[in-house]
């Protein structure tokens, strides 16, 4: 049996070191183990019970705290094992550590120190593997502001080397941290203990430079892992760490400067003295932020992981959850992920009055959306302030690795926050951004929009990944707009349950009859918002003229839908004399049975993502008319080569493309469609099932966002503490 000693310096941390040992234990895997633990005159925390719940523990209460190098040297003294694995008290050990790590070690003599893969509380690596210190590392070491403008300089690659790992094989490192190193006892007797002159802090760089003179090699070991809860001990005396922290490096400098360094001495004194009271000050600064945090997160607690729980954590933020395709989108990717791989939550905000609500949809979920009430659609300082607050602290209770954001209102408070919550209070959250159309034009007036697109661009420069859903949006997005390179921007269509409207010939008629609609009566419908973006205006006017031309056909025009426009469209309607040909339904939701019966449906839009209402019909069999918006021309296809040039209007493999706010050029192309040779329609129906079916299932989606997540997790962000 394997022989190990454990040496565990304890200060002001004894429920973190009770769980330490705990994991430890059921960690040991056949491996004997003694450890020593030695206190270094807590003052908060009841010792006493480490020798009640743990009675194999050899615990030493010094009288004084001696500091961590003076501690380790102790309790390795004590010991006689071949091997010393010292450990933090802020610490998990995972299972297979203890196996893999001596394994390796009796198969490579050479080797007097390992470190093991670190993990942050919320599994991203740390960066515990080092190139030893220069005077660029006080500019990109972690803890530096270039660091995290900047994580992937090659200053700071070159720095920490846990960047350069591939995860799986073992690598020669300067040197690692002493939160976990494995140190053969061989090696210590060779060259000597930690040096006691560095009372925290930097002891390990020291111990590692002094190896590798020595001849012994130092290696990170990526194949095991732990967890290490970091700055536990160091944050009860922020003033002491910090001066020890800067007092430390000076010592390591002054230690092992050679040559023309040993006349930097001075240089490098003052400027860590500078260092010193800004980082100081930037420490209590944020502590008392912290502290006085408003708005508390009523409904979650925070996460306590445990060492087996290491899903990928996402936090998905939507404005609304507004009938539409984002809620359908959102509510997909919060239910449908692995649950063994992903955990996702999201966050959303109130609808407005004038809007159908699509929250029925997480009726049965097991996780409830979040609703804070101060996200909005709406722009307001005042309460935009609030909601912006509320995620930052819900941020830094759920820790999530990464924050998806949908819709522009959603996407700008929430990657604000997550950019704040990265680099002032430490975290390492990946965002991802879906635009599911764009406000860039169609909305506000000029002056605004190019407000809007230079807010979106400084953005996206701190956001990971942007996901357009059709190639169309990714285009304008990089070329039209130029709000991020291409390479940044990655393409996932969207993704729906498409079954219910695939059956739809089996509730053929049940919509007509809701509406007292004879059989013999021509249906063509619009499915939306009734808000200006949508320009139900032209429908109507488009509807005037297809009356007046086709005076002897049984039509009628149905508006599925609701919003602020309601009684100015209504008012229209009766003003051109359409009361008895235009019905404003609401909304619905019994949609396969609506589109079952249209025998076309009609999208009248000034700007899209990708409209749902298209793809509805697609999968229900039911022709598609429409403006050319957004995605639309992705959804319809290349235009037929056999056909001439139409005016107004251009026949699609899938459908008709009308050219935008031309009303008599969409009456025109209704009328084609209409008046289709039977068999020619049906062939571009057919078409449009079977290209919605192989694009649009939610398992591709699933598929395509679940590889978007692991690529992201695999390559986390440099970790600053």
């Amino acid at each position: 049996m394997k022989s190990l000693d454990v040496v565990i310096v304890n200060y002001n941390s004894t429920p973190q070191l009770l769980q330490c040992i705990g994991s430890l234990l059921g960690a040991r895997e056949g491996v004997s183990l003694n450890i020593y633990v030695q206190d270094n005159a807590s003052q908060k925390g009841d010792l006493s019970v480490v020798p009640k719940d743990f009675p194999e523990v050899d615990l030493t209460r010094n009288n004084r705290n001696l500091g961590f190098a003076k501690a380790v040297n102790r309790a390795i003294k004590d010991g006689n094992a071949p091997y010393v694995l010292i450990l933090n008290p802020d610490t998990l050990v995972l299972p297979g550590l203890l196996s893999a790590t001596l394994g390796y070690m009796e198969y490579h003599p050479e080797v007097g120190v390992l470190g093991p893969r670190i993990l942050d509380s919320d599994g991203v690596v740390q960066g515990s593997a080092r190139s030893f210190p220069n005077l660029l590392t006080a500019l990109f070491g972690r803890k530096s502001i270039l660091s995290k403008i900047m994580p992937q300089n090659p200053i700071t690659r070159e720095n920490i080397l846990t960047v350069q790992s591939d995860g799986m094989n073992p690598m020669e490192v300067d040197w690692v941290s002493g939160a976990c190193m494995l140190v053969r006892r061989d090696a210590i007797n060779n060259v000597g203990p930690l040096d006691e002159r560095f009372f925290m802090y930097w002891e390990d760089a020291d111990w590692c430079r002094r190896m590798w003179r020595k001849g012994w090699k130092v290696i990170y070991f990526p194949e095991a892992a732990m967890i290490h809860h970091v700055g536990v001990s160091s944050e009860s005396n922020i003033s002491r760490s910090v001066f020890e922290f800067h007092r430390s490096i000076y010592r390591l400098f002054d230690k092992h400067a050679e040559g023309w360094n040993i006349y930097l001495k001075p240089l490098v004194f003052w400027g860590l003295l500078y260092r010193f009271f800004f980082v100081f000050s930037s420490q209590l600064a944020r502590k008392k932020l912290i502290k006085t945090e408003p708005f508390p997160v009523r409904k979650k607690e925070p996460i306590k992981l445990t060492p087996e729980d290491f899903r990928i954590r996402i936090l998905r933020f939507i404005a609304r959850l507004n009938v539409g395709g984002p809620s359908i989108h959102v509510y997909l990717l919060t239910t449908g992920l692995d649950s063994k791989r992903f955990h996702s939550s999201l966050v959303t905000g109130r609808i407005s009055p004038q809007e159908g609500d699509m929250g029925y949809l997480f009726q049965s979920a097991v996780e409830q959306p979040l609703i804070i009430e101060a996200l909005q659609r709406d722009i307001s300082p005042l309460m935009d302030t609030k909601a912006f607050l509320h995620i930052l602290r819900l941020l830094r209770h759920e820790r999530p690795h990464i924050v998806h954001t949908h819709t522009a209102k959603a996407g700008t408070t929430a990657r604000l926050a997550a950019i704040i919550y990265n680099y002032l209070f430490k975290g390492n959250a990946h965002t991802v951004h879906t635009f599911h159309g764009h406000v860039f034009s169609g909305y506000f007036s000029k002056t605004k929009s190019l407000m809007i697109i230079w807010v979106e661009r400084l953005l996206a420069q701190k956001t990971d990944v942007i996901v357009a859903i059709s190639q169309t949006q990714k285009r304008d997005l990089a070329h039209k707009f130029h709000i991020a390179p291409a390479d940044k921007i990655k393409v996932i269509p969207l993704g729906f349950d498409l079954t219910p409207f695939l059956n739809g010939h089996q509730k053929r008629g049940i919509f007509r009859k809701s509406m007292g609609v004879e059989d013999r009566t021509l249906l063509v419908g619009i499915v939306g918002r009734l808000v200006p973006i949508k320009n139900h205006m032209l429908f109507l006017d488009m509807a005037e003229i297809f009356l007046n031309e086709n005076p002897d056909l049984n039509v009628k025009f149905v508006v599925i839908g609701d919003g602020e426009l309601r009684k100015m469209l209504v008012d229209h309607a009766e003003k051109k004399g359409l009361g008895n040909h235009v019905e404003f339904c609401g909304w619905r939701r019994d949609l396969p049975h609506v589109y079952a019966d249209l025998q076309v449906l009609a999208l009248t839009s000034k700007n899209e993502g990708t409209p749902v209402s298209i793809i509805e019909a697609m999968a229900s069999g039911t022709p598609v008319i429409s403006t050319d918006a957004g995605g639309v021309r992705d959804l319809l296809g290349p235009p037929e080569k056999n056909l001439p040039e139409m005016e107004g209007f251009t026949v699609c493999k899938r459908g008709i493309l009308c050219h935008n706010d031309d009303a008599i050029g969409f009456a025109r192309g209704l009328g084609y469609l209409i008046s289709m040779d039977i068999n020619q329609r049906d062939q571009m129906v057919d078409e449009a099932r079977d290209f919605v079916l192989r694009t649009f299932s939610n398992e591709r989606l699933l598929h395509d966002m679940e590889k978007l997540y692991l690529e992201i997790a695999k390559t986390p962000p440099v970790k600053t503490l």
